[in-house]
C-alpha cells in the first residue's frame, strides 16, 4: 500500500496520504475541500495537503476542481503563487477526491491584518509588490483570479506571500466575448461594483479593485467596504467613493431600475451622495502620499480609468522594491477552452485522471524559466509573527521533533502536544470595518423593491 488513512474531526473525515507523510493536524476546511499538515519523512519539510472532496456531486465542483488542477500546474515555479508538488488519487477506478501536496505557509494575509501585528509602511509595500507581481504573472496568461481577498493571500513569517485558490479563475483576453466569463465571482467585500451590475461584462480590472481593498486593509486595519448584502455593498461604495456626475460608464452594464436606484441614494438627512472620493489620507493618515495615490486609482469606479496592473507595478509607491526578473510575464495564454464548455462528468473524470497521469512528467517542467533565481534582495523590514502563525510554527516544531523521537501521538485531530490554545483557534478575528457618518452613509427610497435590486446585484 502506497497509502495510509487518518481519520481527523472525531473520525468524521477520512485522509488518505502517502505512506512518507506523518500527519501533524487538520489546518482548515471549507465547502470544498480540507487541509492538513504533515511532515514528509524523507526530507523533514512541514507539507500541507488539501483534499478537494465530492468533486462529481456537480458538475460546478467537477470543474472548479479540474480547474484549480490545471492552473496550478500551469503557474507552477512563480515564487508569489501557491505550488503544487504532487498530485494523488487514491483509487482510480472509484474515486470522489483528489489530494494536492503543497508549500505548508505558516498564516494568511487575512490573520496578519487583523492580528495585532506591527505593520510599516514596507510591510504594506512590500506585500502589495509581491501580489501585484503574482496577478501580473495570471494575468499575461490571460487569466482573471476573480476571487483575491486577504484570506487567499498565504503569508510566511519572512514576509513572502504566495497566492493561492484558483477555483474561480477564468480566462479573458482584450478582443475575446465573454462566453467564459460567469456570474458567481469574488467575495462580497472584495468585488469590483460592475459584476454586481454586469455579471458577464467586465475584465481583469475585477482583480484590482479587489488589490485595492485588500491595500486598504492592510494600512487601516479594517474592511472597507464591509456590506452586509449586496445592497448595503454598493451603498458602502458609493458611500467611500462618492458618485459622480458622470455614471454613462455603468449606463451599458446595468438595467434601467438598477441606475435609477443608485441615483436616488440619499444621507439620513436627504442629501444627495459626494461626487468625489473620500480623503483616504484622513482614514490612513500614516500612509505615504503616494501609496494614497496609488490606492485611489486602485479604487476608480470607472474600469477603463481604474490603474492597470503592469503601472501599479511602475507606480512611485513602489519604486524601491522594483526587479525587472520579479514583473517577468507568463510565457503561455492558460486554454480555458480544452474543458469549460465540457458538461459531461465521465468526459471531466477522464481530463482529472490525464492530469494525475501526467503530472509526474510535468513536475519536470514548468511555466516559469526563472523560478528561484527570482530577486529578494529589496526588502529589508521586519519578520511577522501573530498569535496564530507563532502556534502554528510552534506546532510543526514540535511534531518533527516528535517524530524524530518516534512518540508522536495524535487525537482528536491533532497531535499530542502540540500547543493546547491552537485547538479550536482556526477561525479568524471578526473583521473590522470602516464607520460610515454623515453623507458618506447612504440610504435607498422608501418605495424601492429592495428584492429586486439584491436579486440582480447578488447574480441570483
Amino acid at each position: 500500500m502506497r497509502y495510509h488513512e487518518i481519520e481527523i474531526d472525531r473520525g468524521n473525515e477520512t485522509f488518505s496520504i502517502r505512506n512518507k507523510y506523518r500527519f501533524v493536524r487538520k489546518i482548515g476546511s471549507g465547502s470544498y475541500g480540507t487541509v492538513c499538515s504533515v511532515v514528509d519523512m524523507q526530507t523533514g519539510e512541514v507539507v500541507a495537503i488539501k483534499k478537494l472532496r465530492n468533486i462529481f456531486d456537480k458538475t460546478l465542483i467537477t470543474k472548479r476542481c479540474l480547474r484549480e488542477i490545471k492552473l496550478l500546474q500551469h503557474f507552477n515555479g512563480h515564487p508569489r503563487i501557491i505550488d503544487i508538488r504532487e498530485l494523488d488519487i487514491v483509487d482510480h477506478t472509484n474515486f470522489n477526491e483528489v489530494y494536492l501536496a503543497q508549500q505548508c505557509c505558516d498564516t494568511t494575509l487575512a490573520d496578519v491584518i487583523h492580528s495585532a501585528q506591527p505593520l510599516e509602511t514596507v510591510h504594506h509595500q512590500w506585500f502589495l509588490y509581491q501580489i501585484l507581481t503574482g496577478i501580473n504573472y495570471i494575468h499575461s496568461a490571460d487569466v482573471l483570479h476573480r476571487d483575491l481577498k486577504p484570506a487567499n493571500i498565504l503569508v510566511n513569517q519572512n514576509c513572502e506571500i504566495r497566492i493561492c485558490d484558483f477555483g474561480m479563475a477564468r480566462g479573458h483576453t482584450d478582443d475575446e466575448d465573454a462566453w467564459n466569463l460567469t456570474q458567481y465571482v469574488s467575495t462580497r467585500w472584495y468585488r469590483a461594483p460592475e459584476i454586481m451590475l454586469s455579471h458577464n461584462n467586465y475584465n481583469k480590472s475585477i482583480d484590482v479593485w479587489s488589490l485595492g481593498c485588500i491595500f486598504a486593509e492592510m494600512l487601516g486595519r479594517k474592511v472597507l467596504f464591509k456590506g452586509s448584502n449586496y445592497v448595503d455593498q454598493l451603498h458602502k461604495i458609493i458611500g467611500i467613493l462618492g458618485l459622480p456626475d458622470d455614471t454613462s460608464f455603468w449606463q451599458k452594464m446595468a438595467s434601467d431600475s438598477v441606475i435609477e436606484y443608485i441615483h436616488s441614494l440619499r444621507s439620513p438627512t436627504g442629501e444627495r451622495p459626494p461626487t468625489e472620493p473620500i480623503d483616504f489620507q484622513t482614514l490612513y493618515p500614516h500612509c505615504p502620499p503616494s501609496g494614497i495615490d496609488l490606492l485611489t486609482k486602485m479604487l476608480y469606479l470607472d474600469p477603463a480609468k481604474r490603474i492597470t496592473i503592469e503601472e501599479a507595478l511602475a507606480h512611485p509607491y513602489l519604486e524601491e522594491f522594483r526587479d525587472p526578473e520579479e514583473e517577468l510575464g507568463c510565457p503561455q495564454s492558460f486554454a480555458f477552452e480544452s474543458f469549460e464548455k465540457i458538461s459531461s462528468i465521465d468526459s471531466l473524470r477522464q481530463l482529472i485522471l490525464q492530469e494525475v497521469h501526467n503530472f509526474d512528467a510535468m513536475k519536470s517542467t514548468s511555466s516559469m524559466s526563472t523560478g528561484s533565481s527570482y530577486s529578494r534582495r529589496r526588502y529589508t523590514g521586519s519578520s511577522i509573527a501573530t498569535r496564530r502563525s507563532t502556534m502554528l510554527t510552534e506546532a510543526n516544531e514540535n511534531a518533527v521533533a516528535a517524530i524524530n523521537d518516534d512518540n508522536m501521538v495524535t487525537n482528536a485531530g491533532h497531535f499530542v502536544g502540540e500547543p493546547e490554545e491552537i485547538v479550536g483557534a482556526d477561525q479568524f478575528p471578526s473583521s473590522r470595518e470602516y464607520e460610515h457618518h454623515g453623507a458618506r452613509r447612504l440610504v435607498g427610497p422608501q418605495d424601492a423593491n429592495v428584492h429586486q435590486i439584491e436579486k440582480h446585484l447578488s447574480g441570483v
